[in-house]
């Protein structure tokens, strides 16, 4: 069996844009930061959904991290805060780990 990827979606509380890709920290419509408060959900579309193999090679496994000094969360795949340029190595907190602790990860879309 072919191990698929599948991008999860995130609406914007403050413009209600719909559907934005995970991989998008801030909306394309109003330029908001998604918070930690954010759920995001599977696409109705899992076919269109799945990563294409460049898509792949191109994110990683991890989750986002939460820079330590300023507090911004910033992509996986980079290894400097790109608000501050704090050291992610030196950061202990990460997206998946802080929405363990509010159980709010993904959620079911309405």
């Amino acid at each position: 069996m072919e191990e698929r990827r599948i991008e999860g979606l995130w609406d914007c509380v403050y413009c209600d844009r719909k559907g934005i890709r995970a991989r998008f920290d801030t909306c394309p419509s109003c330029g908001k930061a998604r918070g930690i408060e954010t759920c995001f959900y599977l696409p109705d579309n899992l076919e269109a959904a799945t990563l294409t193999q460049e898509e792949k090679e191109k994110t990683t496994n991890e989750p986002d991290w939460l820079c330590e000094y300023c507090g911004a969360y910033n992509r996986s795949d980079i290894s400097c805060c790109t608000k501050c340029g704090g050291d992610k190595a030196e950061s202990k907190k990460h997206y998946g780990m802080l929405h363990k602790l509010t159980g709010s990860l993904f959620r079911k879309k309405n």
